[in-house]
């Protein structure tokens, strides 16, 4: 007898199981949830709109990423943080695994080519974030055929405004 497939529901946690996690955004100084973007499909890896952020504690996130590649300055003064709101629904993706049980959208460029990437649409409807760790990095950077090459460090994509809120540093 063959053990069906996890669904991909399986991977999204309540935020309460992560009450210690701070994200980090850089490239403004605090948290507008009115300029956020839905987010849309864009027949790529990433989708357009939402929000990007690390974790604050991340040993490769988005400010070390930036000091690697020489590609911009993360200035603290620049930023702001925010935590989860308990009731927040992560989806966490931790291995090749997770991300091949994550829903699709397939792309055809042509009657023989073809490519699939995460349907970002139908993941903001199930969940209010999508949570890259260290370990999803590192398995799923160039994997094939499916990847996530362009989540260049740990990252958390907040799919939803209202499932999280803005923290100080005194309350961090």
């Amino acid at each position: 007898m063959k053990t069906p497939k996890k669904k991909y529901h399986s991977k999204i946690h309540g935020a309460s199981l992560f009450p210690d996690l701070v994200l980090v955004h850089y490239g403004s100084s605090e948290y507008k949830s009115e300029l956020f973007r839905e987010v849309k499909n864009e027949n790529w890896v990433k989708p357009r709109g939402g929000l990007w952020t690390s974790p604050l504690k991340s040993n490769w996130g988005w400010k070390d990423w930036c000091l690697a590649e020489n590609f911009r300055t993360c200035d603290e003064s620049d930023s702001f943080n925010l935590k989860f709101k308990d009731e927040a629904k992560i989806l966490v993706i931790d291995s090749l695994q997770d991300l091949e049980m994550i829903p699709k959208s397939k792309v055809a460029y042509s009657k023989r080519f073809s490519k699939e990437y995460p349907d970002f649409e139908l993941l903001a409807k199930e969940c209010d974030a999508i949570w890259l760790t260290e370990s999803g990095q590192r398995e799923t950077h160039l994997s094939h055929p499916l990847s996530l090459y362009g989540w260049d460090c740990e990252s958390v994509l907040i799919l939803n405004p209202d499932c999280c809120y803005e923290v100080t540093s005194t309350l961090i």
